[in-house]
């Protein structure tokens, strides 16, 4: 036999043998483990794949696997795995994996329609998310479109599509009326457990329909669904706290007199009602009596935190009648007990009417307030040391000889600014405390 004769033959079949690819009927079996009671390949042939995470080529077929979904509370719940059955490309097709990409399960109930619009509603700023920015009015309509159900992720988290349609502000003088599909996942821990209160949104579909032109202060004017879910929840937090019957407050001292007394006396959800009261229109947010900005937050939450401290209240560190130590018109400084720190307050006239001309029916409203307490383990405990009614026993005229030297060394809060002018300790010797001032303004 010629060998040369049989080279060409041999070279033309080579190539063949380095293509061969695997065959449907073997991916369905490599695919049949146990459990599995389905498998389908997608429609197509087999591909060959570059796959550069592992430099080299591969054989690729995008698969359907049924198998029981494994939830012990509902035993006949399937899963549909969406993947790709992957082997290795050469002389050898032997089955390298199969990649996962999504899992479908069915067989699990789900809420009725009207349970997650109840649901959606119940969760309407995560749900409207970024649209509540830009939208003016409520929702046209919240709907589930026809023919399209729930699509199971997990046991415990389903996707379930809704039809919406509102007006939006799409530029400084326009407003545009909007539809948009939305497909909104919900989660819960367990099959047994409750749905989370977070949700995502995320856009599918969307058009823009009828665009209406206003001058621009009136569009800005209109207010946002954000900010009217806001103004909604606000006024329900404040409605939950507690009454403050505040009394007539005709000088700056008597506010003064009254917050102190309010900080020792009340309890953290009073003080938190009387300030939401009392606090100057520059900590809300423009328009609103209700929502604070973020310096208000900041005031209200410092002053509570630290008057209320868990491990030493105001209360325990300063006395009944404080001592003065640094006042002028609308702002006092007084001492707590031992000397060592002391809560800044101002205020000033606000609000009211025009009447011929003249401004009537202004309030005294807190325009500044800084709480200061020891914080300090060491001091801390040096003012639990007191016996009942010793710390205070001088009712203000001035610390127990024992305390030290004034300092703001381990308080919170930090430095006023504000100077005392020597003010504090001129007061404090000649021992006008705070209800001496009051009652001899």
């Amino acid at each position: 036999m010629n060998v040369r004769s049989l080279l060409p033959t041999l070279l033309l079949t080579l190539p063949l043998v380095a293509l061969a690819q695997p065959s449907d009927q073997q991916i369905i079996k490599d695919l049949t483990k146990p459990g599995v009671t389905k498998v389908e390949l997608s429609p197509g042939p087999t591909k060959k794949e570059w796959h550069s995470a592992h430099a080299q080529y591969m054989w690729d077929r995008v698969a359907y696997v049924w198998r029981n979904a494994g939830v012990a509370e509902y035993p006949d719940a399937t899963v549909k795995i969406t993947g790709i059955a992957r082997y290795h490309y050469g002389a050898s097709t032997s089955f390298r994996e199969f990649k996962v990409a999504e899992n479908e399960y069915f067989g699990l109930p789900a809420p009725s329609k009207e349970e997650m619009i109840g649901m959606i509603r119940e969760r309407y700023l995560d749900f409207l998310d970024w649209r509540a920015n830009d939208m003016v009015g409520d929702l046209h309509y919240l709907r589930i479109p026809e023919g399209e159900g729930v699509y199971w992720h997990t046991p415990n988290s389903f996707t379930i599509p809704v039809e919406i349609e509102f007006d939006a502000k799409t530029s400084y003088t326009d407003l545009t009326t909007i539809q948009e599909k939305i497909d909104v996942r919900f989660y819960r821990d367990a099959v047994d457990s409750p749905w989370k209160d977070n949700i995502v949104s995320s856009s599918r579909e969307r058009s823009d329909g009828e665009v209406r032109t206003y001058p621009a202060d009136e569009l800005a004017a209109m207010p946002t669904m954000k900010r009217q879910l806001q103004e909604q929840q606000a006024q329900a937090e404040l409605d939950a706290l507690p009454a403050v019957d505040i009394p007539d407050l005709e000088r700056d001292v008597d506010v003064f007199l009254y917050t102190h007394k309010l900080l020792r006396e009340g309890t953290r959800e009073q003080v938190e009602a009387y300030l939401m009261r009392m606090l100057h229109e520059s900590y809300f947010i423009e328009g609103s009596t209700t929502l604070l900005n973020a310096n208000g937050v900041r005031l209200v939450n410092n002053a509570l935190d630290r008057a209320f401290a868990p491990k030493s209240s105001y209360a325990s560190q300063y006395c009944p009648d404080p001592a003065v130590k640094h006042q002028q018109a609308g702002m006092m400084e007084w001492w707590n007990a031992t000397q060592e720190t002391h809560t800044r307050m101002s205020v000033a006239k606000a609000g009211g009417t025009w009447k011929n001309g003249q401004k009537v029916g202004e309030t005294w409203k807190i325009t500044a307030l800084e709480v200061w307490t020891l914080t300090k383990p060491d001091d801390i405990a040096r003012i639990n040391s007191y016996e009942p009614g010793m710390l205070c026993r001088q009712n203000g005229s001035s610390a127990p000889a024992s305390s030290p030297a004034s300092t703001t060394n381990g308080t919170t809060g930090s430095s006023t600014g504000a100077s005392s002018s020597g003010g504090g300790n001129d007061l404090l010797n000649k021992g006008k405390g705070l209800l001496n001032k009051i009652g001899k303004p």
